[in-house]
């Protein structure tokens, strides 16, 4: 039987596309969701024969939201709509099979083209953005490390007891 794609296996990366060969890409932390929109623009001319249909090109966006911190990706995604800076994104699949130790990816570039980051007084701030693709989303295979696999989901652990984790500051 096959098993269902689960959203919660798919993660967001970004990085500045100024920053390409200074630093690696960052995981958007506490995503809620995002949408991948991928949408043709069709035309039809109506002929003696009958309807010509024809394309008008693919636009393809990504809708996220998010819980706001005050961490460097949220900070950098805001700036890139405040100063129209051109971003890489990835989205990348955890739940798939890794090949030679690389999981399946989207990438793209574009431009964040809105910021919306209401404050509710009964929930933590979240915001929401979408992400203008230039051109088409590229397949391909990505490294995701070890430390990146662990914030996204708890690894498997003996039975045996594990040392205790070293107490934070103030206990």
């Amino acid at each position: 039987m096959e098993k269902p794609i689960l959203g919660k296996d798919k993660i967001l990366k970004f990085r500045r596309l100024a920053d390409a060969s200074k630093q690696g890409a960052a995981r958007l932390a506490l995503q809620i969701e995002h949408t991948i929109n991928y949408e043709a623009n069709t035309d039809s001319q109506m002929t003696k024969d009958g309807p010509v249909n024809y394309s008008g090109g693919l636009t393809t966006t990504i809708e996220m939201t998010a819980v706001s911190t005050r961490d460097e990706v949220n900070q950098m995604l805001r700036q890139a709509v405040l100063k129209q800076e051109v971003l890489e994104v990835w989205e990348i699949d955890l739940g798939a099979e890794p090949v030679d130790g690389k999981y399946p990816a989207k990438y793209g570039q574009g431009l964040l083209s809105e910021w919306e980051d209401p404050a509710n007084v009964e929930e933590a701030a979240q915001f929401t953005t979408t992400f203008n693709v230039d051109g088409e989303l590229q397949d391909g295979l990505v490294s995701v490390t070890d430390e990146e696999i662990k914030e996204v989901q708890y690894v498997f652990r003996d039975t045996e007891a594990v040392a205790a984790p070293a107490p934070t500051q103030g206990q």
